[in-house]
């Protein structure tokens, strides 16, 4: 009875045992028994050592990424500026004259070859009082001034065409919003043609000094005078005495698609008033209403 007794305690004792032997593996807070080992492995697999299991945690490979080289986005190519816009005839009259500009000082930088007609006319000379007898002198002057034929000049691609090409600037136009009218763009085939009419001025100045020098090249009161009286010494005139009214001052150009001109002109009115002007003997006021006309044609690019 007492062996009997003594083998129930021992495997009660025996269960007991293994009873706390797996509550302490199942509790998270035991700490792992000294001799278990964890190695790494390369790919986080558990290897088996002895008999204890031991979990290599995964070291990743360093992993270099090429760095990411995205090319470089380029925006379209901005349009070539001396291509017309679509609304070329709606736009502002600011905006129509910027794109006149450009199209215009380009002929003066890339140098087309073109042929260029002009007409200098005069339609009367009047004088005032009994000028009778300066009617022969007057007719001198008449013959020079008032030829009312046409003269030709051929400007060959790759020459210089300032002073031939609309002004006598650097560019062939300077015109500024305040110099202009009015300005109108209308559709020519595949490109447009541009008029530009330009205010009235009273003895305007050379170089960029006023509207119509920025746009053509004209004569100022002494230079028209010197004309004259360069014709015969029983002429003489005071320039200060002399009005220059410009008015009906226009240019036009047709381009095509890439904007390059193909023909153009321009022209302009003046009524000359010329007070005490002295022929022979005789003082006078002279009226003479000039016209200018020019055209550009035949380019060639």
């Amino acid at each position: 009875m007492k062996k009997l007794i003594a083998i129930l305690l021992s495997m009660i004792l025996a269960i007991t045992l293994f009873a706390a032997c797996n509550n302490t593996k199942d509790d998270p807070s035991v700490t792992e028994d000294a001799n278990s080992t964890v190695a790494a492995g390369a790919d986080g697999d558990t290897t088996e050592e002895g008999d204890a299991v031991i979990t290599e945690p995964a070291t990743e490979e360093p992993t270099t990424e090429e760095p990411t080289t995205e090319e470089p986005t380029t925006a379209e190519a901005d349009a070539d500026p001396l291509v017309a816009p679509a609304n070329l005839g709606s736009l502002s009259n600011a905006e129509q004259l910027e794109y006149f500009n450009a199209v215009v000082n380009n002929v003066r930088t890339e140098k087309p070859g073109f042929k260029k007609d002009s007409l200098l006319k005069i339609d009367k000379i009047s004088l005032s009082g009994a000028a009778g007898v300066a009617n022969g002198i007057i007719e001198m002057v008449k013959n020079k001034l008032m030829p009312g034929e046409w003269t030709y000049e051929t400007k060959t691609k790759g020459s210089g065409n300032v002073g031939t090409f609309l002004s006598e600037n650097a560019n062939a136009s300077d015109l500024r919003a305040s110099d202009v009218a009015s300005i109108t763009s209308t559709k020519s085939g595949d490109g447009w043609t541009i008029k530009v009419n330009i205010i009235k001025e009273t003895n305007p100045g050379k170089g960029t000094s006023s509207a119509h020098s920025r746009l053509m090249g004209i004569l100022t009161r002494k230079e028209v005078l010197d004309e004259i009286t360069n014709i015969s010494d029983a002429i003489s005139a005071d320039p200060n005495n002399a009005t220059l009214n410009y008015h009906s001052g226009y240019a036009t150009v047709t381009v095509n698609a890439k904007g390059q001109v193909t023909s153009g002109g321009h022209g302009f009115q003046v009524a000359a008033i010329a007070n005490d002007v002295k022929i022979s003997i005789i003082k006078t006021n002279v009226t003479a209403p000039q016209s200018t006309e020019i055209k550009y044609h035949s380019f060639v690019w």
